[in-house]
């Protein structure tokens, strides 16, 4: 073979590298950014990434230097698992997508549905290139896959993890495809933008359930993906407890009307150090956490108590919850709740926010699983509130352990609110407000130990009440006799957000 051809190959290849253009990376680094090859290369393996397209351009010209055409695109090793990567280019015609570079993605996705591999994709760019020519007619079969861009997100989409990493300004079809992925990594100076030059932080898309996880810089966001990606990948035989197990009960306090942190709760049950929250600024009366359980991967939602709503289940909350759900479905993941819950928000401003609506979407996504879930009921649980967190009493599934702790109390709506209907006339007929109050809190009193407690036991409105503190080790014992196991299908996609 003609030496000169393997030389100018080789000397093209060369100059795509960080290395060849030590001017740009500089002028990147000085606004304390990372190269879209420093991102792959710090979110792979080492050594473990397989570059596809490094000779692509924005021309077919020998001479093009618009290196990889904006778009670093491969396969790579995350804990040993294959993964694929792409890491749109700022530097390069301002990280714009054009059609050879969406081939790129095509084959990656295409590599990622027939594998089974999850994508990571880091988003900054201006969107479309707006001077794109036309594709040349295919007179040759292109390395495209079966899907473009967008459809094949949509393809991945409960099949295999889909994590998108905005680091910089993501424009329009940028945006796009964040939005379209499982999950959402941010760094805290990340923008969402339009061509017309607006933009806004991405603090405000977390508020939303827009954005997952904000990161505080590059490395914390691409090290939040490889975590997140670690509780698909990688499962090991055990783990251990959190040093503070042993006092679980001791959160909890005795006055039943003080609030406490469910976080709290959840880091007192999973293995040590195993959390990991996602949408912690949206629907804040619900907690989504992917968790280790002896080794064992789970979701666990929970109700938060401390939040302003008291735990109370609004729409974004439903969403969120429903959202997790399928998540953990699709991915094979158990799912875990904690359940201290008033109910479902009511009123005009739930009304106008579309509560009958949303609140509908936790009931049909656990009534649809097919993964185990275990659910513990910490305190209160009114209404159709529990019904949102473990399921129906009946139904296609129940879960697979229904636990309660001796604090628990149930009713159809607050146990207070139900003495106003029942004991309606005696309040009236108080002659002072004091007289009033302690007709409802004598009634809700009687109704909560009839509820509570060992007389729950003895109605088998549970399968056990268990101490606090053994809480952990029976449901990790279900766990063992229940494997991960993949469907050989895609079970259902997750709603996109």
């Amino acid at each position: 073979m003609d030496n000169q051809l393997i030389e100018q190959i080789e000397a093209a290849r060369a100059r795509t590298g960080d290395d060849a253009r030590p001017g740009v990376v500089e002028k990147i680094h000085a606004s304390d950014r990372l190269t879209a090859r420093e991102r792959i290369t710090l979110l792979f393996d080492k050594s473990s990434f397989i570059e596809y397209g490094a000779l692509a351009g924005a021309t077919t010209r020998p001479n093009d230097e618009h290196y990889a055409d904006g778009l670093v695109a491969g396969v790579g090793l995350i804990a040993g698992q294959s993964v694929v990567a792409a890491s749109y280019d700022s530097s390069v015609l301002a990280g714009t997508q054009s059609d050879r570079n969406h081939r790129k993605i095509a084959k990656l996705l295409y590599l990622a549905v027939e594998h089974r591999w999850p994508f990571v994709c880091f988003v900054e760019g201006a969107g479309a290139r707006p001077d794109d020519p036309l594709p040349a007619p295919p007179i040759a079969v292109s390395p495209r896959g079966r899907f473009e861009l967008y459809d094949g997100l949509a393809e991945l989409n409960g099949w295999a993890p889909t994590v998108a990493v905005v680091t910089g300004n993501a424009v329009d079809g940028h945006a796009a495809i964040a939005m379209l992925c499982d999950l959402v990594i941010t760094s805290s100076d990340a923008t969402f933008g339009s061509a017309d030059g607006h933009s806004r932080a991405v603090t405000d898309f977390a508020k939303t359930g827009d954005v997952d996880i904000v990161a505080k810089n590059e490395h914390d966001a691409i090290e939040g993906a490889r975590r997140y990606l670690s509780f698909y990948l990688t499962e090991p035989s055990s783990g251990d407890a959190p040093p503070d197990a042993e006092h679980i009960a001791d959160i909890i306090p005795q006055n039943r009307r003080r609030p406490y942190d469910i976080r709290k709760v959840i880091a007192s049950f999973a293995d040590a150090d195993s959390t990991l929250e996602l949408g912690a600024d949206w629907g804040r009366s619900m907690l989504t956490v992917l968790a280790r359980l002896g080794g064992r991967t789970v979701g666990i939602y929970a109700n938060q108590p401390k939040s302003p709503l008291a735990g109370a289940i609004d729409t974004a909350a439903a969403d969120k919850a429903s959202r997790f759900v399928e998540l953990c479905d699709a991915y094979e993941f158990p799912i875990v709740t904690f359940i201290d819950n008033p109910g479902f928000m009511v009123g005009p401003r739930a009304e106008q926010e579309g509560i009958a609506r949303h609140h509908a979407r936790p009931l049909a996504a656990l009534h649809h699983r097919t993964v185990p879930l275990y659910s513990v009921q910490i305190r209160k649980a009114y209404g159709l509130g529990p019904y949102a967190m473990s399921g129906w009493g009946a139904a296609r599934r129940v879960p697979e352990l229904r636990l309660a702790w001796p604090s628990v109390e149930s009713g159809g709506m607050s146990l207070e609110g139900a003495a106003y209907l029942v004991k309606r006339k005696e309040i009236l007929a108080a002659e002072s407000q004091e007289e009033a109050l302690a007709i409802r809190d004598d009634y809700a009193e009687r109704m909560r130990d009839a509820a509570s407690g060992l007389r729950a036991g003895r109605g088998y409105q549970f399968d056990d009440i268990v101490k606090p503190a053994d809480t952990r080790q029976r449901i990790l014992a279900m766990l063992q006799r229940t494997p991960r196991r993949f469907s050989a299908h895609k079970k259902h996609p997750i709603d996109p957000r």
